[in-house]
């Protein structure tokens, strides 16, 4: 009984260290295990960081066309305003009008507080923002008829329409930050049917 335990002993000699060594690998695996499910979910959170950016961006394209919209019906229309030189044009085409959305007076209230505990809140309002707005391909009067438009019968009304194309291009950045490291564009063209003379 006694030599047998011995000869155990001798041979689990040769064996020492193995114990070791398997605790040691699997606490490694389970390490790597963790770092990657942290790296995942930090490019999660990146990555809905970007969406939420790219969405704010969107919506901002879309108001800077409606404040050129809304300068436009406040000059009487597209008719009322002198055209601008076509070099200051992405696309060079006769007549084009040009518009800076983000110096217009009223852009100063276009985005809401800051509210994270707000549903649907799109996140900071503290942002910069470059817009350009291009009007070209002047079609008058309008292509179609246009309710309300109706120049004859008991219920005239004395505006014109014309068919425009529509191009803006927006650059929205966290203020303060380098617009180039961070910034996020959009870019958007439409065919619409806007005012061009009351």
């Amino acid at each position: 009984m006694v030599n047998a335990s011995i000869a155990r002993s001798r041979r689990r000699a040769h064996e020492r260290g193995a114990a070791v060594f398997i605790v040691v690998l699997v606490i490694t695996m389970l390490t790597a295990i963790g770092l990657f499910a942290a790296n995942v979910a930090t490019l999660s959170t990146i990555a809905t960081g970007h969406e939420r950016r790219m969405t704010q961006t969107h919506y901002l394209a879309e108001y800077a066309m409606q404040l050129a919209l809304a300068e436009i019906e406040q000059n009487g229309g597209l008719d009322a305003i002198a055209a601008t030189e076509s070099s200051n044009c992405s696309i060079s085409t006769e007549p084009c009008w040009v518009f800076y959305p983000h110096t217009f007076a009223a852009a100063e209230d276009l985005l809401e507080l800051p509210a994270p505990d707000a549903p649907g809140s799109l996140g900071r309002a503290n942002i910069a923002w470059i817009a350009k707005v291009e009007i070209t391909d002047k079609i008058k009067p309008a292509i179609g008829n246009r309710a309300g438009s109706d120049q004859g019968g008991p219920n005239a009304v004395s505006a014109d329409y014309c068919t425009v194309t529509m191009n803006a291009r927006l650059i929205a950045w966290p203020n303060g930050a380098v617009m180039e490291a961070v910034g996020s564009q959009e870019s958007m063209s439409v065919v619409a049917d806007i005012l061009c003379s009351k």
